[in-house]
């Protein structure tokens, strides 16, 4: 009985581990406003994903390339944020 116990808890730490490694990216949000038009924001914060994965967002979303319109940043690293508008 106490073999499956831990059986049970190293599969369950190696799923953990599973699922940090390949955590889920977050979206892009499409913005439109008066005087930017249309841009997008993203966060790519913590340690699943880091900068160049924001940059890789913002290249698949965007045919020509993007302009950064913000960039948020903590020390941390633990709050990534962008905000880009697509080249015409």
């Amino acid at each position: 009985m106490k073999m499956k116990k831990i059986i049970c808890l190293v599969v369950l730490m190696l799923t953990g581990c599973e699922n940090l490694m390949h955590g889920q990216t977050q979206p892009v949000i499409s913005k439109l406003s008066r005087d930017k038009g249309e841009y997008y924001f993203t966060t790519c914060s913590g340690a699943v994903e880091d900068w160049a994965s924001c940059y890789d967002k913002a290249s698949r979303t965007c045919d020509k390339n993007y302009v950064v319109l913000n960039r948020v940043d903590n020390f941390k690293g633990t709050q990534r944020e962008l905000t880009f508008q697509c080249k015409k």
